[in-house]
This record gives structure tokens, sequence and C-alpha cells, in this order.
């Protein structure tokens, strides 16, 4: 088997610096390996298309809460759950260049500015119904999201907001209702600079075994050892 280090493929007398963000965060809690593979190697996880439809609905939202962000107003579908604006002129991406090299960045859909003028990440989120909890990974994300903001030098606090889209029942031909549950999170970005630290000692180092309850390795470690099963029956005959 390959023994792959950063040391194999860095050029000498060059710094290497790598890019992560929510995503590539979220990779590295849920599998070392995986996420050594995919910002290391440049060998990511299998992916699936996107399906259009999220895309669209994605940005039929944004060009709805940016007619009402003209008009100084939230948009009646979350007023009535927060209060605050819709700030004007954010960046639509967040990005901070740690000590170590390392560049953290972050897009969030949205911000909103509270009555006592902070600004919090805003997301959009589709579900096919009403949230029963926040998962892990939309948690990791906002954590990102307030730890950029902090480091941007706005003024912000740890929470945000997710705003979390489904249907509803309706008669498809008076067209379909859309609900809308706004959900405060408490965030945490004191974790996020612990996380790009471990995430950086994984990356400088050798390819980090497999996760056991990981997929993709429990799927890599079956076709290798079918492999070596073909490999044996094919000498034997």
């Amino acid at each position: 088997m390959t023994s792959w280090t950063l040391s194999s493929w860095r050029i000498e007398g060059e710094t290497m610096t790598y890019s992560l963000s929510p995503t590539s965060l979220n990779l590295f809690v849920n599998c070392p390996r995986c996420f050594w593979l995919s910002v290391a190697k440049k060998v990511p996880r299998p992916s699936i298309p996107m399906p259009s439809i999220v895309n669209r609905f994605d940005g039929i939202v944004k060009d709805y809460f940016n007619r009402y962000r003209a008009l100084g107003e939230l948009p009646p579908i979350i007023a009535w759950q927060v209060k605050g604006r819709l700030p004007r002129g954010m960046p639509t991406s967040l990005r901070h260049e740690e000590d170590n090299g390392v560049l953290l960045l972050g897009r969030p859909d949205d911000y909103l500015q509270l009555e006592d003028g902070t600004t919090v990440p805003f997301d959009h989120k589709t579900r096919a119904s009403p949230p029963d909890g926040t998962h892990p990974a939309h948690r990791l994300q906002l954590d990102v999201y307030t730890y950029l903001l902090g480091k941007s030098g706005y003024e912000t606090v740890d929470k945000a907001y997710l705003a979390y889209y489904y249907p509803e029942d309706s008669d498809l031909h008076d067209g379909m209702r859309i609900g809308c549950t706004v959900v405060e999170v408490i965030t945490n970005p004191a974790r996020v600079q612990d996380l790009l630290l471990r995430a950086c000692d994984v990356l400088n180092g050798p390819i980090p075994d497999p996760k056991t309850d990981c997929k993709y390795c429990k799927w890599v470690s079956a076709v290798q050892n079918e492999s070596i099963l073909f490999r044996v029956g094919t000498n034997a005959q």
C-alpha cells in the first residue's frame, strides 16, 4: 500500500497553504482520512448531482429577500419570527487567514442585523417537513460564519438563524404553499480555531487510518479485499 505524506509532494522551500471551509471542516469531523484525501491529495469522496430544483428554489428565496431588503423591511415570511433588518453592503463571502497560513472561507446565505446593531449569519435550508432539531453539520457551519464575522471586524454575537422551508399540503392547481420556520442557534466560534489546528495537524501528517464507521472507508476496504481475493484466485489457477 502506498504511504502518503505531504512531504512526498511538497515543493522544497515552498510553504503549503490550504483553503478550508465549513464543508471541509465537517468532513474532518466526519472522517479525518477522507478529509486528508480530499484536501491534501485532491481526491474527494464520490458525489451525486445536486437536484436542480434546490438551486432554483435557492434563487427564488434570495430574490425574495433582496426585494424586501431594498424596501428596508423584513420579508413577511420571517417578519413575525425575528426582529431586526436585512443589512446592505455585506460581503457575499467571508475569509480569514490564520497565523499558520490556512485560509478559512465561508459564504453565508444572508445576514440579519439585530436591534442592538450586531450582525449575525442568516442561512436558508430546505426540508421535506418542519425541523425537529438542528443538524450538527449546520451548527458547525454557523460556528464558522460567526467566527469569520468576528475576524472580519464586524460586531457580532454568538448566535445565528436558520430559516427552514418546506412544502405544506395544498391543492397544486392553486399553487404550492411553502412553510417557513426560523430557528435561533447559539453558536460556538471558539471551537473553530481548535478544529483548524487539529485539521492542520492531520494535513501535515501521514494519511490517517480508516474510520470504522465511515461508509466510504468501508467501501474502499471491501474493494481492496475483493481485489486481493481475485488476485489470489487468479494466481492459483
